[in-house]
């Protein structure tokens, strides 16, 4: 009598010695002979005036979201409503005991910026804080002051 195990049919034999090429898409592991090809952060539209103000604006919050900054010194970047989801996150934030602080303070260390049209921008970036990498998404729009200047304003934010 045959049991069910004997009628699956043996998996075919890969030879591990010719190399295998990495799929479309796909990152290949540093092997030996094969030098590995990493993706390069793609900007759409004209984002480059706005990059390394983005990237000063990124690491504020960031220094804010690990307590080294204060809250209220991003208030004229943030649209109200933004700042008071931030404020009140922050005051929350505040009532948890703090950790020792580590010699190193929060720091991004990637910013991609996607204009969405000419007057808005979607920004992700990575911060590492105490040894760990999380993730920022913020948006940003050109919007008119009192006084008739263009300035760039945060009117979403997500972290996590």
């Amino acid at each position: 009598m045959r049991t069910a195990t004997m009628l699956i049919a043996p998996p075919p034999r890969v030879p591990f010695d010719d190399p295998v090429q990495p799929a479309a898409g796909q990152i290949p592991l540093p092997f030996p002979g094969l030098t590995p090809v990493l993706p390069a952060p793609v900007e759409r539209g004209d984002a480059a005036p706005l990059r390394e103000r983005a990237a000063r604006f990124m690491q504020a919050l960031v220094e804010v979201l690990s307590a080294e900054r204060p809250v209220r010194q991003m208030a004229a970047w943030m649209a109200p409503d933004v700042y008071a989801q931030l404020t009140s996150r922050m005051t929350v934030h505040a009532r948890v005991p703090l950790r020792a602080r580590s010699a190193r303070g929060a720091r991004i260390v990637s910013v991609h910026v996607s204009m969405v049209h000419a007057e808005a921008a979607e920004i992700a970036g990575r911060m590492v804080h105490r040894g760990r990498s999380r993730a920022i998404a913020v948006r940003l729009e050109l919007q008119t002051t009192h006084r008739g200047e263009k300035v760039w304003r945060c009117t979403a934010l997500t972290w996590a």
